[in-house]
């Protein structure tokens, strides 16, 4: 009798401390979540469908995930929208953006994932209109080619689930350093830039 007591009184003991070893495994250390980021893959494509709806434009985004913190990469840019666009919605016919992205993440992350600042240089060609205007009449519109290189800084979130799709918003400015005062002559072309993106991408 005493024997069956005793066991009765040991269950709850068995029990929770049976509790606490899953609760400890359930818990994620760096190793865990570097181990899990890379069975993901380190590497993903990115289709912006912002670009793709407003312009049009093809907008197509690779990034190699560095480690859980980190990541850098390139995007490039693709103006569908023929000669109707220049100087009406965009410049840019071409455009290379190169850029490296720093992740501060939680402890329960994936790794490559949640908020990120980002550095970026975009090499950009195109086309766009110069206004002459003679005594206000804006007579002899010339159609002039550019290339430009803009350094700056974005901001951005990305989301991604267990199957390894992403989801990513992105905002960021920076500056056309080959940008004259004689430029100000086009409505169209600025001395500053503004990335922007909303895209849904796939690691591998």
């Amino acid at each position: 009798m005493k024997k069956c007591i005793i066991i009765f009184l040991s269950i709850p003991s068995l029990l929770f401390a049976q509790n606490k070893d899953n609760e400890v495994i359930v818990i994620k250390s760096d190793k865990q979540i570097e181990e899990f980021t890379s069975s993901l893959g380190q590497n993903e494509l990115r289709l912006d469908f912002l670009d793709l709806l407003v312009f049009p434009a093809l907008s197509v985004g690779f990034e190699k995930i560095n480690d859980s913190s980190s990541g850098y990469g390139a995007t490039l840019f693709l103006n569908l929208g023929g000669e109707d666009t220049i100087g009406e919605v965009y410049n840019d016919k071409f455009a290379l953006t190169p850029y490296y992205r720093f992740y501060f993440l939680k402890s329960e992350d994936y790794g490559g994932y949640g908020l990120f600042a980002e550095i970026f240089t975009k090499f950009s060609f195109g086309k766009y209109e110069k206004f002459n205007d003679f005594w206000g009449q804006n007579q002899n519109n010339e159609t002039l080619s550019y290339s430009d290189i803009a350094p700056g800084l974005a901001v951005g979130r990305k989301w991604i689930n267990r199957k390894g799709f992403t989801f990513e918003l992105l905002f960021g400015v920076g500056r056309n350093l080959l940008y004259k005062s004689k430029d100000d002559d086009s409505i169209s072309r600025t001395a500053g830039i503004v990335r922007a993106g909303i895209s849904v991408g796939k690691r591998f």
